[in-house]
């Protein structure tokens, strides 16, 4: 029971996690408007049920489940979770090393920041989304003042900026 319960945790992800948070223009760019509600609307009504939004969330944490059940015996074991956990912490790691590498390549100035035009030429996501981002309004954007800037700073030194 306490194994279906930890798996349950890890794995169940409701639709909530699915729809746009106000503040989040990430959204913007994985969907068009509408298309969520299309995606999970399976009796086509124009809206999104209780029992849709749990159909949705069992069947992504089904498939997570069976991911993670590398033996396939209907179990999940501490070995499994402890695997892909350590499998998650390595997936990470590289997509904090490729940010830090794409955040040295755009800063063509070598200052530590991401300039407006720098961003325009080199980060087309950021360069959008420039003005939200740039909270001091000094016209370049530090890694500070990104959501994933810390966790950035983890993996490598920001260089100072002047």
């Amino acid at each position: 029971m306490k194994a279906v319960l930890m798996s349950l945790a890890l794995v169940a992800v409701p639709l909530v996690t699915f729809a746009a948070d106000p503040t989040d223009n990430r959204m913007d760019e994985r969907m068009d408007e509408g298309a969520l509600i299309k995606h999970f609307d399976k009796d086509a009504d124009g809206r999104v049920s209780r029992k849709e939004s749990t159909d949705a969330a069992v069947e992504r944490a089904n498939k997570r489940f069976d991911q993670l059940d590398k033996n396939k015996d209907g179990y999940l074991t501490q070995d499994e979770l402890s695997a892909a956990r350590e499998s998650m912490r390595q997936m990470r790691g590289k997509m904090r090393e490729r940010a830090v590498e794409h955040w040295k390549a755009a800063d063509k100035d070598g200052d530590g920041a991401i300039s407006r035009s720098e961003a325009e030429a080199g980060m087309p996501m950021l360069w959008r989304r420039f003005d939200q981002l740039d909270r001091n309004k000094d016209g370049k954007i530090t890694r500070d003042e990104m959501p994933q800037g810390k966790r950035m700073d983890n993996a490598a030194p920001a260089q100072p900026s002047e």
